[in-house]
């Protein structure tokens, strides 16, 4: 198609049936396509079930007159002039979804004149569009023409300054507004300062957006249900005139500005709760979360202290270098620590009746021997790596429970034969993962007793050469990463291990 300058009647013929059971059509990549016209006098209707339409990197194309599109649904228009946008939302008055990307010349001038066409669009996306500042004068103008928008995707548009030409803080989020408006996401717009979101909104995803100063949420935002905030350097430390009634989940990255959450004191419907790289979060306050789940905090190396928060069943915290310690969390089915220097004191485990799932890295003020003596009693799953300064091999008689089947380690030096950690491997293991063991030479003593192994996995032990033979007729996956000595032996048919594991399901090498 690359020869075609100009698509007229001549597609169809005097065929008055041609295309119409045509459901879906695309052009694409059609360097000199200029023009495309499906009106004749007398002629029949065309495509008259088409339900998506895409034109694709058809950047000559400046002609279009085409016959009404009753039955269309989804229109793409992508890396093409603006006058193919105007031309097509003038005949297919039914589309629900609109994604229009990279369109040339489509100034807020042009802009006004589309968004007369869209009163049946439900899902509105526009990226690349670098020329429009604006999408609508006011709120009240935009409520009268996109009546039945639930979702709006902005994306990369660099020229974007705000939702509307003239905000007025006291008339935005009115109940004349957008009231069918359910998500907002605005990513990469790099001039947009200020964000008036309607009131109506319940989804609102700011990022990548460099300048932006201030998001308002009139009436509180007392229908947002999910916020996610990732990447914007110059936000205020906080978000004006909210309380969010209703969040239920809450996502912030990189908010460099953030000090406080104090404004979640009403949010008793939140249930996740994600923060990272916020700097200057210390402590989270004593708020009444009674139905929060889950927590995820990483990267904030101020932070002092949690709030006992008695309701949590998951927990991952990871390079707060400040944390020194944390409350009794009764609840707990999943605790992942990671990189916290300072931490020296964790809950009792013992009293984690509901623990099901550990996992502790790098943490070097925690004593094994002090800490992990008593387990939680439904323990299944265990990680450990880099606690305080004791050999493995020193640790003693862990205890493990009879729950525990997955247990994955991180080496030591002194380690060069698992007979001298057989202590630490409970019986009852179906998955055994062992990663960094730089002098461990030998997997053939020690293991002896794991009948009950299923999946075995060893990743940078340069100097091992051998496998637990006894264990493997057993195993359903086993999987080699960064051992070379060991890798030689088991790959490929002629390999010296190969009779002793052809028969596993999953064998990565």
């Amino acid at each position: 198609m690359d020869e075609v300058k100009i698509i007229g009647l001549e597609l169809t013929g005097n065929d008055v049936n041609a295309f119409r059971s045509l459901e879906v059509l695309i052009f694409q990549d059609m360097s000199i396509w200029e023009g495309w016209s499906t009106i004749n006098e007398g002629s029949a209707a065309v495509f008259t079930c088409l339900k998506e339409l895409s034109i694709i990197s058809c950047p000559k194309l400046i002609n279009v007159s085409l016959q009404a599109l009753p039955s269309l649904k989804v229109l793409k228009i992508d890396r093409c002039g603006d006058g193919v946008l105007r031309s097509l939302v003038q005949v297919a008055s039914s589309v629900t979804k609109l994604r229009i990307i990279s369109i040339l010349g489509l100034t807020y001038k042009v802009w006004r004149g589309v968004i007369r066409y869209l009163k049946e669009v439900e899902e509105l996306s526009i990226r690349g569009c670098n020329e429009i500042k604006y999408l609508w004068e006011s709120e009240t103008e935009a409520s009268k023409l996109l009546v039945r928008l639930k979702e709006l995707r902005l994306q990369y548009c660099s020229g974007l300054v705000s939702l509307e030409e003239k905000e007025e803080d006291g008339n935005f989020g009115s109940s004349s507004g957008l009231l069918s408006l359910r998500s907002l996401y605005v990513n990469a717009c790099s001039s947009i300062k200020r964000l008036c979101c309607p009131n109506s909104i319940e989804i609102l995803l700011i990022l990548d957006c460099s300048v932006i100063t201030d998001v308002y949420l009139p009436k509180g935002g007392n229908k947002l249900k999910s916020l996610r905030i990732v990447n914007c350097d110059k936000l205020e430390g906080k978000i004006n005139n909210t309380s969010m009634p209703m969040l239920e989940t809450l996502y912030i990255d990189k908010w460099e500005n953030l000090r406080s959450i104090s404004e979640l004191s009403n949010s008793t419907h939140l249930t996740s709760l994600y923060i990272e790289s916020c700097p200057h979060i210390v402590s989270l306050p004593e708020l009444q979360l009674s139905n929060l789940t889950r927590l995820e905090i990483g990267k904030c190396e101020n932070l002092e202290s949690l709030p006992e928060l008695s309701n949590l069943t998951s927990l991952s915290i990871w390079t707060c270098e400040s944390l020194e310690s944390l409350p009794e969390l009764s609840n707990l089915a999943f605790l992942s620590i990671s990189d916290c220097k300072r931490l020296v004191s964790l809950p009792e485990l013992k009293n984690l009746s509901l623990l099901k799932d550990l996992k502790i890295r790098r943490c070097p003020g925690i004593d094994v021997s002090i800490h992990c003596v008593h387990w939680p009693p439904k323990l299944c799953s265990l990680e450990l790596e880099g606690l305080k300064k004791k050999p493995i091999s020193e640790w003693g008689d862990l205890n493990f429970p009879t729950s525990l089947v997955d247990l994955t380690l991180y080496g030591e030096p002194h380690v060069r034969n698992f007979s001298q950690l057989s202590h630490l491997f409970p019986s009852s293991l179906t998955s055994l993962d062992i990663t960094g063991f730089d002098n461990l030479e030998s997997l053939s003593t020690g293991l002896q007793h794991l009948t009950s192994l299923q999946h075995l996995a060893i990743f940078s032990c340069p100097k091992v050469n051998d496998l637990p033979e006894m264990l493997l007729p057993s195993l359903l996956s086993l999987i080699i990463g960064n051992c070379p000595k060991l890798k030689e032996r088991c790959e490929g048919r002629g390999s010296h291990y190969w009779p002793l594991i052809s028969h596993i399901p999953c064998i990565d090498n």
